[in-house]
C-alpha cells in the first residue's frame, strides 16, 4: 500500500514541470497554426492549418530551396562541431586535472571560470577587446608581427561560434569527465601499475571505457544546452553575414523579433524542439545499449 502512495511525493514535481515545460510548448504549437503577423493587426489572426511547416520544409525545385535547410545544415555543424571539441579537449584537461598535486584544487576551480560567465557577456569581451582588428589582442598581435589580420567575425562566422561555444562548455565537460575519472576504483590504478601499462594505454585503452557512459551523458546534456544558445551568436556575429551563422533557435528569435511571424515563429520553434528530442532520444539508446553490454 505503502508504494503505492509513493508517486504521489512526485506529483508537486510532476506539476512544476508540467506549468513550466508543457504548457508553453502547446502554446507553441497552437500558435505554429496560426497566421499571425505582429506587424499588421489588421490582418487579424486566422488559422493555417500546416502552411507555416511546408512554408520552411517544402522545395519547390533545387533552384529554390528554402533558407531552412541551409540553417538547419549549420546547426548540425555547429553543434557536433563543438561535441567534438568539447568531448576531446575536456577529456584531456580532466586527465590533466586527475592527480594530486600542489595546486590542483585552484586549477580545477579556475578551469571552470568560462562556464559561469554569462554568454552574452563573453560574446561582448571576445568580440571587442580579443577579435576586434583594430584594438583587440588578435588584431594587435598580428599588426606586431607585420601582418594584416583579417575580420574572422565576418570572414569566419560559423567557426569564430564553434570556437566560443567550445570555450564556454569545455568546462562542463570536465566537470562530468573528472567526476568519472575519480570514481575509478583504486584498486584499477594499482593493477595497472603491476601490469606495467604504458600511459597511452591506461589512458585511452583503461580509463576512457570505463567512463564511456560519463561521456555519452555529456554529450547528451551538452547537446540540449548547445544547439538552443542564442546569445553568443546575438552579441557576436547576429547571425551574419547574411544568415551564415545562424542556428535554428537564432532564426526563431529573428522570426518573431525581426519578422513578427509568430506562427512561422511558433512551427520553426516546434521543429527545433522536435529535432533537438529525437537526437536526445537516440544519445539515450546509445547510452542504454553500452550499459547493457557491460551488465
Amino acid at each position: 500500500m505503502k508504494k503505492q502512495k509513493d508517486w504521489l511525493f512526485l506529483l508537486p514535481a510532476i506539476l512544476v514541470v508540467a506549468v513550466m515545460t508543457q504548457i508553453p510548448f502547446i502554446l507553441t504549437i497552437i500558435y505554429s497554426t496560426l497566421k499571425w503577423n505582429l506587424s499588421r493587426p489588421d490582418l487579424g489572426i486566422t488559422f493555417n492549418g500546416l502552411k507555416n511547416y511546408l512554408y520552411y520544409l517544402k522545395i519547390d525545385d533545387f533552384q529554390n530551396i528554402p533558407e531552412f535547410y541551409s540553417i538547419f545544415w549549420q546547426t548540425i555543424v555547429l553543434t557536433v562541431s563543438t561535441l567534438i571539441i568539447c568531448s576531446v579537449v575536456g577529456f584531456l584537461f580532466s586527465i590533466l586535472l586527475d592527480h594530486a598535486v600542489p595546486g590542483i584544487n585552484i586549477a580545477r576551480t579556475l578551469i571552470m571560470g568560462p562556464f559561469f560567465v554569462m554568454s552574452t557577456a563573453s560574446g561582448v569581451i571576445w568580440k571587442t577587446t580579443i577579435l576586434n582588428t583594430t584594438f583587440g589582442w588578435y588584431g594587435v598581435i598580428f599588426k606586431s608581427l607585420g601582418l594584416k589580420p583579417i575580420d574572422l567575425l565576418s570572414y569566419r562566422p560559423l567557426a569564430v561560434i564553434i570556437l566560443l561555444f567550445s570555450w564556454q562548455w569545455i568546462p562542463f565537460f570536465v566537470l562530468i569527465i573528472l567526476a568519472g575519472l575519480q570514481g575509478i576504483p583504486q584498486d584499477v590504478e594499482d593493477s595497472v601499475k603491476v601490469d606495467g601499462a604504458n600511459w597511452f594505454r591506461k589512458t585511452f585503452e583503461i580509463k576512457l571505457p570505463m567512463i564511456s557512459e560519463h561521456m555519452m551523458v555529456a554529450v547528451m546534456l551538452g547537446l540540449i544546452f548547445i544547439v538552443k544558445e542564442i546569445g553568443l551568436i546575438l552579441v557576436t556575429t547576429a547571425g551574419g553575414p547574411g544568415t551564415r551563422s545562424y542556428n535554428l533557435p537564432y532564426a526563431v528569435y529573428m522570426e518573431i523579433f525581426n519578422g513578427s511571424q509568430v506562427g512561422r515563429a511558433g512551427a520553426l520553434a516546434t521543429m527545433t524542439v522536435i529535432i533537438t528530442l529525437i537526437s536526445v532520444n537516440i544519445l539515450y539508446r546509445i547510452i542504454r545499449k553500452r550499459k547493457a553490454m557491460y551488465e
